[in-house]
C-alpha cells in the first residue's frame, strides 16, 4: 500500500462521488471520491463501512484524511474501527453525528423521528423528497443549473443507513466539523448538537448552504487544506 496521504470523500444522502468533482479540481493532494453503497437492499453503516474499506484496500490507500458530507458521518464509526491509525483526520461537513449507540434518525428531533420512521415503513426503497423540498433544502444557494442537477440526479438510499444504530464515537483527537450557516437540511443548531457529540473537535465556518462543495468549493477547498497541512 502506498503510504502518501490521500483525501477520501465521502458523500450525502442521494448524491454521489460526483459531487466532489469541483473540490477535487481544486486540490493540490491525492484525493478519491467513493460512491456509499447504500442503495442495496439491506444496506446499513456497519456494511456500507466494510464494502468502503475494501475498497480502498484495493486501491492500495493506506494513509487517510476522511471528510464526509451530512449522511456519511453514520460511518465514521464502522470507518475508524476498521481502519484504526491509518485516518489522520476525520472532517464532517454539516454531518450527521449519532448519539451513542443510536442511529441517524435518533440524532433527528422527536416529531422528525417519528415522521421518518412512518415514512420509511411505507417506502422500503428508499425515500425520494418533491423537488421543492430538494429546492428548499439542499439547493437555497446554488445556481439554477446546479439544483436541477441534484434534482434529476437524487437517489434514495435504503432505509437500514438511516435506522440501524451504530457504536459509539472514539475519541478523535484529530477531528474538525465545518459548519454552513446557511445549511437548511442540517441548520446551525442541529449542527452544533452533533459537534457537541465528538472530542473537541476543530470547528470551522462556511456561509453556505448544505451542498458547499457545490456552492463554494473554492474555499470549503480551503478550509480543508488547512486542516489536513498538519496531517499530510
Amino acid at each position: 500500500m502506498s503510504n502518501e496521504t490521500t483525501i477520501v470523500f465521502l458523500h450525502g444522502a442521494g448524491t454521489g462521488a460526483w459531487v466532489w468533482e469541483r473540490v477535487m479540481d481544486e486540490l493540490s493532494i491525492p484525493s478519491v471520491a467513493l460512491d456509499i453503497p447504500g442503495r442495496v437492499a439491506g444496506a446499513t453503516p456497519e456494511n456500507c463501512s466494510e464494502a468502503l474499506v475494501a475498497e480502498l484496500d484495493r486501491r492500495g490507500i493506506d494513509s487517510i484524511i476522511l471528510v464526509m458530507h451530512s449522511l456519511a458521518g453514520v460511518l465514521a464509526p464502522g470507518l475508524m474501527a476498521r481502519l484504526g491509525t491509518r485516518i489522520k483526520r476525520c472532517i464532517f461537513v454539516a454531518a450527521v453525528i449519532p448519539p451513542s449507540g443510536g442511529s441517524f434518525v435518533d440524532a433527528l428531533g422527536f416529531v422528525n423521528r417519528q415522521i421518518l420512521r412512518a415514512l420509511f415503513k411505507l417506502n422500503p426503497k428508499g425515500l425520494t423528497p418533491s423537488p421543492e423540498m430538494l429546492r428548499a433544502e439542499l439547493c437555497n444557494d446554488l445556481s439554477p443549473q446546479d439544483s436541477e442537477q441534484i434534482i434529476s440526479r437524487f437517489t434514495p438510499e435504503m432505509p437500514g443507513l438511516y435506522l440501524t444504530s451504530v457504536n459509539a464515537f472514539s475519541p478523535l483527537p484529530n477531528a474538525t466539523y465545518i459548519r454552513l450557516l446557511k445549511d437548511k437540511s442540517v441548520p446551525p443548531e442541529r449542527q452544533d448538537t452533533m459537534l457537541a457529540r465528538l472530542s473537541q473537535p476543530s470547528v470551522r465556518e462556511l456561509e453556505t448552504g448544505h451542498m458547499a462543495m457545490l456552492a463554494a468549493p473554492k474555499a470549503l477547498t480551503d478550509l480543508i487544506m488547512e486542516e489536513v497541512e498538519p496531517a499530510h
